[in-house]
């Protein structure tokens, strides 16, 4: 009995990564582009090192959660740090918010939350299995 309960909780924690790899893929090709728009915006501006974010978005897929990540700091307005230095000021976020709508970025960071649990949850079963 608990074998089979086992099993069904692991079809459903590697369902639920499967269909948020497809809605990560989702997000990747619909606003990457526009965040390297804004990324370049910030680095014309002098408010942004590209050294910042260059190497992530050579990363292209794999790097595109930090971007997003770094993205959402710029946007709560908050000081943001990169080395031990400060490299945005709140007014950075106002700019960008104005020129750029992402509001996408929520549900973004709401389904890396979520896939860490669902990996928190498979390391669980994993250390707990026979």
């Amino acid at each position: 009995m608990y074998e089979m309960i086992r099993l069904i909780a692991l079809f459903f924690v590697f369902l639920g990564l499967l269909i948020s790899l497809f809605f990560y893929f989702y997000f990747y090709r619909k606003y990457s582009a526009e965040l390297s728009k804004s990324f370049h915006f910030l680095s014309d501006r002098q408010c942004l090192d590209v050294n910042d974010y260059l190497f992530y978005e050579q990363l292209g897929l794999p790097g595109f959660a930090h971007r997003v990540l770094l993205m959402k700091k710029i946007l709560s307005g908050k000081a943001t740090t990169t080395k031990g230095k400060i490299i945005l000021s709140p007014e950075v976020s106002q700019l960008i918010a104005s020129t750029y709508n992402f509001s996408w970025i929520k549900t973004f960071y709401k389904m890396t939350i979520f896939v860490a649990f669902l990996m928190l949850l498979l390391l669980l079963m994993v250390a707990t299995g026979k």
